[in-house]
């Protein structure tokens, strides 16, 4: 996937006169980069709340924030110089240890975060930067593969997401801008609750 990404901005480097461009903004934007999130490991969905077992013995995992590392890729469409809808994909990764809060073992798996999102960003366009800020709404998708077989077993789940937050653009070139932080309050409903998570990132946008 990374791959797909960088032959898509170097094929956008290639050919910048396939930007609509007016003024000092595009209609058309695209971001690759960087993303880290702080974010709720889903223990209850994947322990089945407590009824799950191993080797016939109950298992209650610790709920508890971890860190994913992947990256973020968007597309934004400006409908004027301010504002634009933004189409946002992040996929984020970890190997990582839940805790049974009943006998203190930990057991390991394989954790992956992807989120899809779309919403208004708002921009400000003084010279030489863009500051912005958005609000997105969509779904994240989280899968775990577990070193040790549970009984039932839940590998994956969905839920309603959303992203408020911002960031700062600065003008690299005609067509460039680096994206020096991008920070989102990242709020998921995993089994009808509330996950409060954080989410940083950085990267480049082409114009």
């Amino acid at each position: 996937m990374t791959r797909i990404f960088l032959l898509l901005l170097i094929a956008l480097i290639c050919a910048p006169a396939a930007l609509a461009q007016s003024n000092d903004y595009s209609h058309y934007e695209f971001y690759i980069g960087y993303a880290h999130e702080r974010a709720n490991n889903n223990a209850d969905r994947f322990d089945k709340e407590g009824r799950a077992t191993f080797n016939g013995t109950r298992v209650d995992f610790a709920s508890q924030r971890e860190g994913y590392n992947g990256s973020n890729a968007e597309f934004n469409q400006n409908i004027n110089e301010h504002i634009g809808i933004v189409t946002s994909f992040t996929g984020t990764y970890d190997k990582t240890g839940y805790i049974d809060t009943r006998t203190g073992r930990t057991f390991n798996a394989s954790v992956q975060r992807y989120d899809l999102m779309i919403g208004p960003r708002y921009n400000w366009r003084p010279e030489g930067v863009t500051p912005f800020v958005h609000a997105l709404f969509g779904v994240t998708h989280m899968r775990a593969s577990f070193d040790d077989v549970l009984t039932p077993r839940k590998k994956a789940d969905t839920a309603f997401a959303m992203a408020f937050g911002g960031g700062l653009d600065v003008h690299a070139g005609e067509h460039i801008d680096v994206r020096a932080v991008q920070v989102d309050y990242l709020p998921t409903f995993f089994n009808g609750k509330r996950q409060d998570n954080l989410r940083v990132g950085a990267g480049i946008k082409i114009k």
